[in-house]
């Protein structure tokens, strides 16, 4: 089945939130196998809804609009869609009770505006929302064997309501002919010179390293295909499925009960956050020390003054010193530490901006790596927190 997503809003048009409702619907259309062929954006305007509603079922066989559908004078999209498939709007009675006696019991009237959620084309069939007022429906055009469903824009009623969508069309999950490849090390363009052979691929890169989404019609096909990229990407891949590096790590520390501990300047403590973002860290984190001055670098971490003179805060000594010293200091298996020029001010002809020295320490060996990262501060910050949580995940496989 094809499968056009609609998304009303005129918030998401001028830039004032960011979109992400189209996100959980296309994930749960592809875990049926459906094809999404397009989603669009438009604002709360009758025209607008009116045009992508007509223009989506040219293209899909089923169009999901999602947004429009409360009591303001700005929520249009049930009489958008009735005047894009030329089908008038009625009540639904057991709804609009429904709506009536809610409101009666906090000591309200029902209004014109709140009668409409209660509106949906002739002939539909409803979508019962589990927490909301606003009712969503599926209407079949007979006529052209394709169907227009209309669901809120609240996430926490477009969530189950979405889902109920696919049930009433009788879309199961089924295994997916997706499968995801979380890499970290090489540019999106250099993944896509090693992968350029298979057909099938997505890459989405960001600070955190390139996604690389594997898919094929046939899941022999697929196997094949998933063999190939894991023994080409190697240890480029830190994870197969959805989760974040911090959780990888986190587990190779638990199996191996060692502990962590951390020195960071110019990530600011994100490293150590990032850590506990998982559940059990206490387990194998230790503690951090966030050596944003020069001060805490020499009265804690024990950097030498002389060193700092001589190479300035952001050198390869004082990382190297940074990471060994919070080691010794918290009495920890391992240690990794961060000092750079995250920006935007801070480079010299010497060091430029997003030059960072990251260091990891263990009993056996103390390294450190010279990288340049270019872009938004906090993007910035975050490359370089994967990179230092990967030098644990490499030098513990």
């Amino acid at each position: 089945m094809k499968i056009f997503v609609v998304i009303t809003g005129t918030e998401f048009t001028l830039g004032l939130k960011q979109e992400k409702n189209s996100l959980f619907i296309a994930r749960e259309a592809v875990k049926r196998r459906c094809d999404v062929v397009g989603i669009t954006v438009v604002p709360d305007e009758m025209y607008r809804i009116q045009f992508a509603v007509r223009m989506a079922l040219d293209k899909a066989d089923l169009v999901v609009v999602s947004g429009g559908l409360g009591p303001t004078e700005d929520d249009l999209t049930r009489e958008a869609v009735s005047e894009a498939i030329g089908v008038p709007l009625v009540f639904d009675k057991d709804w609009l009770d429904r709506i009536k006696t809610q409101l009666k019991q906090q000591g309200r009237q029902i209004t014109d505006r709140i009668k409409k959620m209660a509106k949906l084309p002739y002939g539909a069939k409803r979508i019962e929302n589990p927490v909301g007022r606003a009712l969503g429906f599926i209407k079949v055009l007979d006529d052209v064997n394709k169907a227009v469903a209309a669901v809120p824009g609240v996430p926490s009623e477009m969530r189950p309501m979405v889902i109920k969508l696919f049930e009433l069309l009788q879309l199961k999950e089924k295994e997916p002919l997706i499968h995801l490849f979380r890499t970290f090390g090489k540019p999106e363009a250099e993944i896509d010179d090693i992968l350029a052979d298979i057909d099938g691929r997505v890459l989405n890169s960001s600070p955190k390293g390139v996604d690389v989404f594997i898919t094929d019609r046939n899941s022999f096909f697929l196997e094949n295909k998933i063999k190939v990229v894991r023994e080409r990407l190697g240890q480029l891949v830190y994870t197969e499925k959805e989760e974040e590096m911090e959780e990888v790590v986190g587990r190779i520390l638990k199996e191996k009960k060692l502990t962590l501990s951390t020195a960071e300047s110019s990530t600011g403590g994100l490293i150590s956050a990032r850590v506990v973002n998982v559940p059990g860290s206490s387990q194998y984190f230790i503690g951090s020390v966030v050596s944003y001055s020069n001060r805490i670098k020499t009265d804690i971490l024990g950097v030498s003054r002389t060193d700092l003179e001589k190479y300035g805060a952001v050198s390869e000594p004082v990382a190297r010193q940074m990471a060994e010293g919070v080691r010794v200091l918290l009495k920890t298996d391992i240690s990794v530490s961060d000092t750079g020029i995250a920006g935007p001010t801070g480079e010299t002809p010497q060091k430029p901006l997003g030059l960072h020295y990251i260091g990891y320490s263990d009993s056996r060996k103390t390294e450190v790596h010279r990288v340049v990262y270019k872009g938004e501060r906090n993007d910035v910050r975050t490359a370089v927190s994967q990179f230092a949580l990967n030098l644990v995940r490499l030098n513990l496989r």
